[in-house]
């Protein structure tokens, strides 16, 4: 019963309580979708929210450990990564929804060609509503994927430049969030915009996201410096676990009641991310909640979760056409779309995520591996700038 010291958090190679947490967000965005009103209390709908908060943390830990391992960051490697590890699922599973609307004859009918352009530019957010909510899209649900392939391109180029200018302190890390953050509200504020309250910006469109995103980046920054860490650590505490789970659970079942009430949105989901953030802190520490979402079925539907978020809608159409009454949202609709869903997304893991991600690591590794040989045969071919004296001992 004691916290987790800064050394031992920075030891740790992997998080495998956080494939839990993947694990429960995907879950409950399919019973959202799915189990019909009477389940509306679990409020999936926020489980993106928990994506988001995840992909801040971890993104941000990874880089900032490179750094300190190697002195730098390097942006290819972290490009090649994360190319290597979204866009095979992704388009995978993208082509099978094309070749199927394809081969019924509904290519055109659905508004494919339409869509394609944004989900192929990972500009899904910004489909036009009529198209992304019809009842003939089933891909609409990718919007997450905008929002985050948007984020990547700019938040690691950021870090490099702090790094490249001396920010290597926490708190000028922590201020470079929220410059960040304000960059990305004014770039995306031109369509998007922080109003939640008015019809005019739907919500998959507002800057809120990238917000929560830097949540979690602001997170990994705190835990990865000592002195900002020494905040952070009364949450690593075993007994901590229970008023921020007690709140973040409490916050969690209201959310839907919460959003139809008077409580302002904007502030509504910013708490959610903060109360996301303190989860994740209670997760990456010793405990019996760290231990439960470690389990290996929490882990084997987390290390899915990313191919079963993106199939729920495709699959529901196919279950619904092979067993008609399940298009009645109840929770065997759910069940059904979740166990189907994690089948095919488990052939995707094997078949698909991960060689290509291993294929990546080995194309990294042997970029590396030249640039260091091209750098040893330059300081072999460059001359010594002072010569030893004939005779000289």
């Amino acid at each position: 019963m004691r916290t987790l010291d800064h050394d031992e958090f920075l030891a740790m190679r992997r998080f495998p309580a956080l494939d839990g947490l993947r694990a429960i967000a995907a879950t409950i965005v399919i019973l959202f979708h799915f189990a019909g009103p009477k389940w509306s209390w679990l409020s999936g709908w926020v489980g993106v929210y928990i994506f988001f908060v995840l992909s801040g943390f971890l993104i941000t830990t990874l880089l900032l450990r490179e750094q300190d391992r190697t002195g730098r960051i390097s942006l290819s490697a972290f490009y090649l990564r994360r190319v290597f590890r979204i866009l095979p699922p992704y388009l995978v599973i993208l082509g099978g929804i094309v070749v199927f609307v394809w081969l019924r004859g509904e290519f055109f009918t659905r508004d494919f060609p339409h869509a394609l352009k944004y989900y192929l530019t990972f500009f899904n957010e910004f489909l036009p509503e009529s198209t992304a909510n019809g009842p003939d899209n089933f891909f609409s649900g990718s919007w997450t994927l905008g929002i985050e392939e948007k984020f990547y391109l700019f938040w690691p180029f950021l870090l490099v430049v702090a790094g490249a200018v001396g920010l290597a302190a926490a708190w000028r890390k922590l201020a470079l969030a929220f410059a960040a953050f304000a960059l990305m509200a004014g770039l995306v504020g031109v369509t998007g915009g922080w109003v939640l309250d008015g019809p005019q910006v739907p919500i998959y469109r507002s800057t809120v996201h990238y917000a929560i995103l830097l949540i979690g980046c602001v997170l990994a920054v705190a835990m990865h410096y000592r002195r900002s860490y020494a905040v952070v650590k009364p949450l690593t505490h075993p007994l901590a676990a229970i008023p921020v789970f007690g709140a973040f659970a409490v916050l969690h079942v209201n959310m839907e009641s919460l959003w139809r009430g008077t409580v302002t949105h904007l502030g509504l989901l910013i708490a959610y991310g903060l109360l996301s953030a303190m989860l994740l802190v209670v997760l990456v520490s010793p405990g019996p909640l760290r231990w439960l979402l470690a389990t290996k079925a929490m882990r084997f539907v987390g290390e899915r979760s990313y191919s079963l978020y993106l199939l729920q809608g495709p699959v529901h159409f196919a279950v619904v056409e092979a067993i008609p009454p399940l298009g009645e949202h109840r929770m065997i609709s759910a069940l059904t779309v979740f166990a189907v869903g994690l089948g095919i997304a488990d052939l995707i893991h094997r078949w698909v995520e991960q060689p290509m991600i291993l294929a990546g690591k080995k194309l990294i590794a042997r970029r590396q591996e030249r640039k260091a040989l091209r750098a040893a045969e330059a300081e072999l071919k460059t001359p010594s700038a002072v010569e030893a004296p004939s005779g000289a001992r």
